[in-house]
């Protein structure tokens, strides 16, 4: 995998929205994956999910009735606080400074396209980044149609890509 610095993740991460304005993604939106992106910089630790809407939903159309919305909204506001699911490792004594999420195609307003995706954005402040060896990612605990991770990691010792599969929850980012 070519290099990317932490500055160029973080742009990326920032324009984000925008890009979910624009004719959807470039990359793949494939049922029962969900991409993930983890970068670190000093103590500031950055994750990002891009999670096709069935996977969390059952369904990637705009709400039909009262029970899909109240399911939309109880799904963005369990993304919103990811503590049962997104644990970075404890010794690392990480705090969730930040956190956003975006329905993208699920407006009963807005056309779309036939898909729909959920995009989250998480902003830790590790008091001890040197240990964070490993992020332990529950989701398809939570949203059993998640089927797959596609982990894209950048770290100052390494960037690679992880796939978990069915039962696998655990990111490891030691070297």
């Amino acid at each position: 995998m070519k290099p990317v610095s932490l500055a160029t993740l973080g742009l990326l991460l920032a324009i984000q929205p925008a890009l979910a304005l624009a004719p959807r993604r470039m990359a793949a939106h494939v049922h029962g994956v969900t991409a993930v992106d983890i970068g670190l910089e000093g103590s500031t630790l950055q994750i990002a999910l891009d999670a096709p809407a069935v996977n969390m939903l059952g369904f990637e159309h705009p709400p039909h009735n009262e029970t899909e919305s109240k399911q939309i909204e109880a799904v963005l506001a369990s993304l919103h606080a990811p503590a049962p699911w997104l644990q970075p490792a404890t010794a690392a004594r990480c705090v969730l400074t930040d956190s956003s999420v975006q329905a993208n195609g699920l407006s009963t307003t807005v056309p779309t396209a036939g898909h729909a995706d959920i995009d989250a954005r998480y902003s830790y402040r590790c008091a001890e980044p040197g240990r964070l060896d490993h992020i332990d990612i529950h989701l398809a605990d939570h949203y059993p149609a998640t089927h797959r991770l596609a982990v894209d990691i950048v770290l100052p010792q390494k960037q690679e890509r992880q796939e978990l599969g069915q039962g696998e929850f655990r990111v490891m980012l030691a070297p």
